[in-house]
């Protein structure tokens, strides 16, 4: 009976740590898939003459976007965004991991069409319900045998009527520590699994430690203030957008419309700057490089027209993620107040684009580490400082809207 009991253990551990492998490498394929049809659609933009590359937009994006809006009317607005499946897991408790193809589908649509959108909903999304159909498979096992029912966790068909009546995830744990280890070391496989695919199978990649000899100037202490108020504006901006692009939608236009007519729009914004296409994601880095060799009214142009592309393409159909399009545009706007103001350039950038991005992801932490992956390591200090103190700041300034 004992050896029984070790050999279930064993075999649900295997299972549970095999999945945990799959699960990263899928979640690394779904990402090396999605610049793969990329590169599929757009290999004749990315390597034909001017001329043909003004057009080219045109004959993607059309297409798509009826298609898209097509699809939005048929299965619902998908891909979900990141605080729609944390709402939902909050809620409760998971996530219905039985929609995953809706968010698949659209999501690689709209990625390979060009929207300025990133992949980091789509794969949320994917990712989620993959966990959360391992904790349903784990759940529904444990319950068979602590009730004498036989079941086989790698062939049977999981039991609905059975689930239902199973213990919560967190419940199959003896104690928080130990969930807060066994989960740890699932993640860890789960990391090890995508490493292995991106290893063999390499992309091109955004995140690094990248250095740059960085010239300190009292003068960025005296516009650090002025700047910094900047960047909140321009992430108040961002964010109260796509409030404004759902309302001058209407309902009364069909998603199929709506999605055809955006991609009319974001091929048409595609003639001011090829940058408005995609996410911006892969542009981030040489983009911070090539911007302070530019006018400053372009640079406003790219940062407003990106910024309204992303949230009305969202509220036509074009759904996905918003971060790497949130960051593209603050750093358009950093550049150019850079190239106005007196000090180092790239420190008065990298503050203008601290205080936007903490205001559009409400989160000093998550801001402070996306940045340092992305900007000179030399300038940590001043992230740091700015997306704690744009914190502060605007904590402080709605307990005085509320008193009022």
């Amino acid at each position: 009976m004992k050896f029984k009991l070790e050999y279930w253990k064993i075999n649900i551990g295997i299972y549970a740590i095999i999945w945990s492998l799959i699960i990263g490498i899928l979640t690394a394929g779904y990402l090396n898939l999605v610049n793969w049809v990329i590169n599929i659609i757009w290999h004749e933009f990315f390597s034909s003459p001017t001329e043909f590359k003004t057009w080219y937009p045109f004959i993607i994006c059309l297409p798509f976007g009826f298609l898209i809006g097509f699809l939005s009317h048929k299965l619902g607005n998908y891909p979900l965004t990141i605080e729609e499946v944390l709402t939902k897991v909050r809620m409760r408790g998971k996530l219905d991991y039985h929609n995953w193809w809706k968010s698949f589908t659209l999501g690689l649509l709209v990625l390979g069409a060009g929207g300025s959108v990133g992949p980091e909903a789509s794969t949320t999304v994917l990712t989620s319900s993959m966990i959360n159909w391992l904790g349903d498979r784990l759940r529904w096992s444990i319950f068979c045998h602590h009730h004498g029912q036989e079941n086989n966790i790698w062939q049977d068909r999981l039991n609905r009527h059975q689930l239902e009546s199973a213990p919560l995830f967190s419940q199959l744990f003896r104690s928080k520590k130990q969930k807060n280890l066994i989960v740890s070391f699932l993640v860890i496989i789960g990391i090890l699994g995508a490493a292995t695919v991106f290893k063999l199978f390499p992309e091109e990649g955004v995140f690094g430690i990248h250095h740059h000899t960085i010239n300190w100037q009292l003068e960025n202490l005296l516009t650090a203030i002025p700047i910094m108020i900047i960047g909140i504006a321009f992430g108040w901006l961002f964010i109260r957008l796509e409030n404004w692009s759902a309302l001058i939608i209407n309902v009364k236009l069909s998603k199929v419309w709506q999605g055809g007519i955006f991609g009319l729009i974001l091929a048409t914004c595609s003639l001011l700057s090829n940058d408005i296409l995609f996410s911006g994601e892969f542009r981030i880095v040489p983009f911070s490089h090539e911007a302070l060799t530019l006018s400053v009214p372009f640079l406003l142009s790219i940062a407003f027209v990106k910024a309204v592309v992303t949230n009305l393409g969202f509220a036509m159909g074009w759904r996905g993620g918003t971060i790497f399009p949130a960051i593209f545009s603050s750093l358009a706007i950093g550049c150019a107040c850079a190239l106005v103001l007196p000090g180092d350039v790239r420190v008065n950038a990298v503050i203008v684009l601290a205080a936007s991005l903490t205001v559009i992801l409400g989160k000093p932490l998550l801001t402070s580490i996306l940045l340092i992956l992305l900007v000179p390591i030399e300038l940590t200090p001043v992230i740091i400082t700015v997306s704690i103190a744009t914190n502060w700041l605007v904590k402080k300034f709605r307990l005085f809207v509320k008193s009022c």
